[in-house]
């Protein structure tokens, strides 16, 4: 399986870059159908360059989660005096 789809993928590769270069040669300026072979041509590229696909990766087993106790925050509607923080004051 995986030597079939590296084969299918640098064909179409070479495909893609071929029919580029006719379609740029025929109309003789890069048209829409030139950019768009060229634009799919990384797909087939990362199709025949890849070993591992991600649809056949084995998914790592999940994790346990683990229950964290819930720290209440003080909700004081009054903002903090920054020198009894230790904040300076800034010299404008």
């Amino acid at each position: 399986m995986e030597r079939i789809r590296v084969i299918v993928g640098w064909l179409s590769f070479l495909l893609l870059i071929a029919l580029s270069i006719n379609a740029l040669i025929e109309e003789g300026t890069l048209t829409l159908k030139v950019w768009i072979y060229l634009l799919l041509t990384p797909a087939a590229l990362a199709l025949g360059m890849t070993r591992n696909p991600w649809w056949e990766k084995e998914t790592p087993q999940a994790s346990e989660l683990v229950e964290e106790d819930e720290v209440e925050a003080s909700l004081s509607k009054e903002a903090p005096d920054p020198i009894e923080d230790g904040f300076d004051i800034p010299v404008l």
